[in-house]
């Protein structure tokens, strides 16, 4: 999921929000995930899962997904990014800034409800690939129905390591969804929702 162009990232999908290294890590306590302004259903299903193997053919699909072959009506993966903003959090008594130039891609592959996989990675370009560093952090795959309410949330290993210039591509396999609405990758550090990217899942 490395060295995207910013062509791209200009998005296929529902973008928003925001984001940010090889050092060795302090260790965090594992801080919940913070999601306010997030409107949550009741009765809310959080499950963490360690997420699953990815293959450097599932890292270039997500890079760049190639369509063409495909029949019209054939079931296509959604893939789109967000590019992150600057900003600054605090990580061992020290603050890091992440600059611009860094993307969260997301990528949904299946039909309807059924979801063969889906995917999640941050990857910086230019400076930012040197100058970014992302620690105690995670990423999560938020579902919502129609209304827009948040009923499952599928969350990733915190990596409390430091990486630079990108973060590891989380995946998860084939599951069904009880309802139709969106399904988001979110990034959170420290705790903190930096960064969000979604596909509506329709009929």
């Amino acid at each position: 999921m490395r060295a995207f162009s910013a062509a791209v990232m200009a998005g296929v999908s529902t973008a928003a929000l925001i984001a940010v290294g090889t050092s060795p890590a302090y260790a965090s306590e594992d801080t919940p995930s913070d999601y306010s302004g997030e409107v949550l259903a009741d009765g809310v299903v959080i499950e963490d899962i360690p997420g699953e193997e990815v293959t450097p053919e599932e890292e270039e699909e997500v890079k760049a997904p190639d369509y063409s072959g495909l029949p019209d009506g054939a079931v296509r993966s959604a893939t789109g990014s967000t590019a992150l903003g600057v900003f600054t959090y605090s990580h061992g008594g020290v603050t890091i800034k992440v600059p611009s130039g860094c993307f969260l891609t997301h990528s949904v592959k299946g039909s309807g409800k059924k979801v063969s996989s889906q995917l999640a990675g941050v990857d910086c370009v230019g400076p930012a690939a040197l100058g970014s560093r992302f620690c105690n952090a995670r990423l999560e795959f938020h579902y919502a129905d129609t209304a827009g309410k948040t009923y499952k949330i599928k969350r990733g290993p915190l990596r409390t390591k430091c990486y630079t210039g990108t973060f590891p591509t989380y995946k998860i396999g084939a599951h069904t969804l009880p309802k139709y609405g969106k399904a988001c990758a979110q990034l959170f550090i420290n705790g903190s929702r930096k960064a969000v990217q979604c596909h509506f899942i329709t009929k």
